[in-house]
């Protein structure tokens, strides 16, 4: 690869135009490790890809690779400055194409190459989309957010602008900007939820807690803020970081932090997806449950008002898995396993021993 100095060798370098207008696993990585190898390169390549972005046309083909060639010699030529000959006093005196390409500011520079790529692509329509007050329309965009909650026994599906997908649980919120920074992906969530997250090396996508920082830059992965002053982040795929005031740790596949805010500890351990990402398949579990515990559940899963009649002295550790079911059939499963009655009515439900 040659080497990359400045804007002008990522507007013009055609493998990094692709990458930046139809991204793929195989260039994600190779431009991520090129990201980690170079980076005080960072700023630069950042730049390049949002003013790509902000045009709208489709990466040139393999051959205007020659065209790009021809830009990028126009480049090395200035660089040549100092080494040319000695021309005749009438052909110095001549302000020629390099007099001019000098004399223009490196930001001038960058938008005459972008112009001038397009129109030798041959796509020069109306493509070059840039947005009128654009910059004071993004701040604002971007100081902007989306609340988004959900009711006990409701769950919500949304898809968020940069192609990152989120279940929110019962009972949860999750609050994000309508458009990311250039710079990272930020938001907030109290309850539960699952991501899956889009790739975007230059972009990491961090999800704020309760004293926690999960960080990641494309992955899979489930947290749980429900219980007062815990929090589980448990890893589906890829890796992500979870950070404190204190902390730094990284988490990998099939691990889950369990943080303890009343002492700012956590511990690590493995866990079962199947049973942390149940509520996700609309699976209802107990694992050794008490009563209490059963009657908050049923009252989070199902939106519904459970009161219990002659309960004192009542011991449960109760286990069951119920996919998929109404309140009506779990309770019916419950009372000939426990031994109780029970009435419905609407969102009200009666358990009585």
């Amino acid at each position: 690869m040659k080497t990359l100095n400045n804007i002008e060798d990522f507007l013009t370098h055609p493998e990094f135009v692709r990458w930046v207008k139809q991204p793929d696993k195989e260039l994600d990585s190779y431009w991520d490790q090129w990201r980690k190898a170079n980076p005080e390169q960072l700023p630069n390549m950042r730049l390049a890809r949002e003013m790509l972005l902000r045009t709208s046309f489709k990466p040139p083909l393999s051959p205007t690779g020659l065209k790009q060639e021809v830009l990028q010699e126009v480049l090395r030529q200035r660089k040549k400055k100092g080494n040319r000959p000695i021309a005749d006093e009438k052909e110095e005196k001549k302000p020629g194409f390099r007099y001019f390409w000098n004399g223009l500011g490196q930001m001038n520079r960058v938008a005459a190459i972008l112009l001038l790529t397009l129109v030798m692509a041959g796509l020069f329509e109306p493509i070059i989309n840039l947005k009128v007050n654009s910059l004071a329309k993004e701040e604002l965009e971007e100081a902007s957010t989306v609340l988004k909650c959900t009711g006990p026994g409701e769950k919500l599906q949304l898809t968020l602008g940069d192609g990152t997908k989120i279940w929110l649980n019962s009972s949860s919120q999750v609050e994000f900007p309508r458009k990311f920074s250039n710079v990272e992906r930020s938001i907030h969530l109290i309850g539960e939820a699952y991501f899956e997250v889009k790739r975007d090396s230059l972009r990491p996508f961090k999800v704020n807690t309760d004293g926690l920082t999960t960080t990641v830059l494309g992955t899979s992965f489930n947290i749980n803020t429900k219980a007062p002053g815990k929090i589980k982040v448990s890893l589906v795929s890829g890796k992500v970081e979870v950070s404190s005031s204190k902390t730094q740790t990284p988490l990998l596949p099939g691990e889950m932090l369990d943080y303890d805010g009343s002492n700012g500890t956590h511990t690590i351990q493995v866990f079962d997806p199947a049973k942390v990402l149940a509520w996700k398949e609309g699976i209802l579990q107990f694992h050794k449950a008490t009563l209490p515990q059963v009657k908050a559940s049923l009252e989070e899963w199902y939106g519904a008002n459970i009161k219990l009649q002659n309960a004192n002295g009542v011991a449960w550790e109760f286990s069951g898995t119920y996919p998929q079911q109404t309140l009506e059939e779990v309770l019916e499963s419950m009372s000939y396993i426990k031994g109780f009655d029970y009435r419905i009515k609407g969102k009200e439900a009666i358990i009585k021993f």
